[in-house]
């Protein structure tokens, strides 16, 4: 990771097909983590390639690759604006219908309807007014945004509920029926319901 000296992961190798789903499981600071950012092109790997159908992650163009991959981090954070801007990751000229479908996928659209000004409803990096499961639906929805063919999810049911942990089941179901790749990052086995692999990572490895 920038800023250290020594390697959070060592021999690690492996490969998703797509419609695949792999949940990475391991204590806390294992690894897993630090995986999800190498996998997405956030860290840089010191050694060793991650690849996209064949290709390593610099051959593509960094906005190219943004719309094939979404990523749910471990603590989200929303911008500065309304969460349908949110959503779709402040592209301008959004589409509202994508916006929507992938509320619904993330079973964010009843939520955000509810409130007030709904989908113009603003937010902060704070989160504001918004519970802990709300801000998490919302980073579910912005993953999703744009139907990307990799989801990498890190803790993604650190803040729900039993009902957001079963709709967030049935949610990657259909991804993998849509042949999206999915690789989900858990310490919950609750997280796992939808994956068909398990990679167990220890001290890195």
């Amino acid at each position: 990771p920038p800023g250290e000296r020594t390697a959070s992961l060592r021999n690690v190798s492996f490969q998703v097909e797509p419609g695949q789903a792999l949940g990475v499981i391991g204590p806390s600071g294992s690894g897993k983590s630090t995986l999800g950012r190498a996998l997405i092109g956030v860290w840089q790997p010191s050694q060793g390639t991650v690849r996209l159908d064949g290709s390593t992650l610099d051959q593509y163009d960094r906005d190219v690759l943004g719309t094939y991959i979404g990523y749910l981090p471990q603590r989200v954070t929303l911008f500065d604006g309304t969460i349908a801007e949110n959503i779709a990751r402040l592209k301008n000229g959004a589409d509202g219908n994508q916006i929507v479908a992938a509320a619904r996928q993330a079973a964010a659209h009843e939520m955000i309807v509810k409130l007030p000004e709904g989908y113009d409803t603003r937010v902060s990096a704070v989160g504001g007014r918004l519970s802990g499961g709300q801000i998490q639906r919302i980073g579910l929805a912005r993953a999703l945004y744009g139907t990307p063919r990799i989801l990498v999810l890190d803790e993604p049911n650190a803040h729900l509920d039993q009902a957001g942990e079963a709709a967030l089941s049935r949610c990657l179901r259909h991804l993998r029926t849509q042949g999206v790749t999915v690789i989900v990052l858990a310490h919950r086995a609750g997280a796992l319901a939808a994956v068909d692999r398990l990679m167990v990572l220890q001290d890195g490895e």
